[in-house]
């Protein structure tokens, strides 16, 4: 198991950038905007070139745009499941 790392101050230049959120590990908003756009890049450069990421039957394929069944499947799976979370939260039951 992982401890968890010490916040960024607020005042560290470090806020905002995908180094702040992937090797410092702040969850600021400015740091997770900035991880989710480098990562849409990411996704847009991979689909573009028609490389699948990670294994079919997984969902991360489907959304590096394979439409097979297996991975389709995958990803309504993980779809259902994250509702589902996004439900209980919502209901206040935290799990």
């Amino acid at each position: 198991m992982t401890r968890p790392r010490p916040p960024l101050p607020v005042d560290d230049p470090r806020h905002g950038t995908t180094n702040g959120y992937g090797n410092l590990g702040c969850r600021c908003a400015a740091c997770r905007a900035a991880h989710a756009a480098n990562h849409k890049k990411y996704m847009e450069r991979k689909r573009a070139s028609g490389e699948v990421v990670g294994l079919h039957g997984s969902s991360v394929a489907y959304d590096s745009g394979c439409r097979c069944d297996t991975c389709r499947l995958a990803h309504n799976e993980r779809s259902v499941e994250k509702k589902r979370r996004i439900r209980e939260r919502r209901a206040g039951g935290d799990s």
